[in-house]
């Protein structure tokens, strides 16, 4: 009994939050079965893809963006609370750059829209959008996940003594220091081909430019090998948050 309670509860959990269809890069289609979906800014974000779609980085749009180099085909959605308008990111390692759509949204695409959970069913004919033809037609259901909690004082704390801590401030310093042999250390081992170029010196000018100073880590969630990290620092004298 408790085997047949444990299917059907797994079962049930699949047909909440799936998705039908196909995206169409070029001459490859795409098929798409997964759907997630949460709250963020002023929007709900839905994220259609081939692959199950990790839930902890749904409010992370770098992190969204950065499933194309782990094999995912799909697209990240961000509707407006009102259905007015939307804005669209192409997900995929096969585009020679990043494509995305925006613009007044077309509400009745949607047969749920509530805080709780989102069902709709989007299509477009594969078109030239710059260097690229892209389309999509597909159906999805899933539920909305609420935003995170803001970090507490216990969660910093906590954050302090996590592994994930120590190497994520270990790197910032090397970057800082400019230290390649340490950065290659530290970096994840999908992103060390494109540290060991020769354009690394431009690459790391950028990237030193574009982190903050007084870094503090106010969260630090870590689930297998993966770890979640909310931080703070400063910015040209601006408090960033991320």
């Amino acid at each position: 009994m408790r085997i047949t309670v444990i299917a059907l509860t797994c079962a049930a959990a699949a047909a909440a939050q799936t998705a039908s269809g196909t995206l169409t890069i070029g001459k490859e289609q795409f098929e798409l079965k997964h759907a997630a979906a949460t709250i963020v800014k002023g929007a709900t974000r839905i994220v259609v893809a081939d692959k199950p779609i990790p839930e902890d980085l749904l409010d992370d749009e770098s992190q969204i963006w950065d499933l194309k180099t782990q094999g995912y085909h799909g697209f990240q959605l961000d509707i407006t609370s009102d259905k007015a308008n939307y804005s669209l990111v192409v997900i995929s390692s096969t585009l020679p750059g990043t494509v995305t759509m925006s613009g007044t949204f077309h509400p009745e695409r949607l047969s749920v829209f509530t805080d709780k959970r989102v069902e709709g069913a989007l299509e477009e004919a594969p078109e030239m959008i710059g260097e690229s033809r892209v389309g999509y037609s597909v159906k999805f259901a899933a539920p909305v996940l609420p935003p995170e909690p803001p970090p507490t004082a216990a969660d910093r704390t906590a954050a302090a003594s996590k592994e994930s801590t120590r190497v994520y401030l270990a790197l910032v310093a090397a970057i800082r220091a400019g230290d390649k042999q340490k950065i290659m250390e530290l970096a994840p081992p999908d992103k060390r081909a494109a540290i060991d170029t020769p354009q690394f010196p431009e690459l790391l000018k950028l990237v030193q430019a574009m982190t903050p100073t007084n870094i503090q880590v106010l969260k630090a969630t870590e689930t297998g090998d993966h770890a979640k990290l909310l931080a703070r620092g400063t910015m040209d004298g601006a408090a960033q948050r991320g």
